[in-house]
């Protein structure tokens, strides 16, 4: 086999046609929004920043910035900082956190980064990071390829490097095959065969499972998931029962009163970096 005509810019689209379909990533996420906006239960933000080098003088790119995990603290390190992210409401709550900090070197771009054209949408930074925001990019080539145009350092991205357990039980649960291809090592794969020799570390955080008030609530949203898909793959009633009782064995109550997926406490991401070429 020629591993070199392997299409894993391709593999990795199938994975995202598999888990978000047809859904508009805007809407969604800023549906989303509200959710994210929380304090970080984990330990991740931290474990990302500690391996993030930047300097007083150096701009920063945050690329899917959220409501602002990374870029509140990367504000404070850095010269400026330029959050980007497809959500304006995620956008909202990073601006308003910010105000609230008086932190004032961050400037907003509400659009796709794989639609930004470097040099007249954005100009380049130092450092730029997608910390865990390419999940739903057709186009992850096209991605790296403007996260490398970007920056003039150094290249940050963050990727989950562990199966993702709720979700195989969920669709084994109701009977669906599991069809999800978008790991890390579809992304390290890809910047090799685009001629960037990227480094690769793996580390360990504490588990951040998505809180939901009870499991009414998590039966909604899951439900709504797929609905928002367009592919008229809804469950049927028999699927929603089935995820139900999966739910109620596999979701516990927390202190705060709300549940969670209690067989997740570690998770491993991927870091993976490059430096620019002089």
């Amino acid at each position: 086999m020629d591993i070199s005509k392997i299409d894993w810019s391709e593999i990795w689209k199938e994975g995202v046609i598999f888990f978000g379909g047809k859904a508009d990533k805007a809407s969604s996420w800023n549906r989303a929004a509200v959710r994210w906006n929380k304090e970080d239960a984990s330990d991740y933000g931290k474990k990302v920043l500690n391996r993030i080098k930047i300097k007083p003088d150096w701009t920063v790119l945050d690329v899917g910035a959220g409501p602002g995990l990374l870029a509140i603290p990367l504000a404070k390190e850095c010269k400026h900082l330029t959050a980007l992210d497809i959500s304006g409401e995620m956008l909202k709550y990073l601006k308003e956190k910010a105000e609230k900090k008086k932190i004032r070197n961050i400037s907003y771009v509400n659009m796709p980064f794989e639609t930004v054209v470097v040099d007249k949408d954005l100009e380049k930074h130092d450092i730029v990071i997608a910390s865990r925001s390419m999940g739903w990019e057709y186009n992850l080539e096209k991605f790296l390829r403007n996260m490398d145009e970007a920056a003039k350092k150094r290249a940050y991205v963050v990727w989950g490097a562990s199966d993702r357990t709720f979700d195989i039980g969920m669709f084994k649960a109701i009977g669906r095959p599991y069809g999800e291809t978008r790991t890390y090592i579809v992304i390290y794969n890809l910047l090799y065969q685009m001629g960037i020799r990227a480094n690769i570390e793996i580390f360990q955080t504490e588990a951040n499972s998505m809180p939901y008030k009870n499991i009414d609530e998590a039966m909604t949203e899951l439900t709504n998931r797929f609905a928002r898909r367009g592919t008229n793959e809804e469950f049927n009633q028999n699927e929603k029962e089935k995820l139900k009782k999966y739910l109620e064995e596999n979701f516990t109550q927390s202190s705060n009163g709300t549940v969670s997926f209690k067989n997740e406490t570690k998770f491993k991401h991927a870091l993976i970096w490059w430096d620019k070429k002089l």
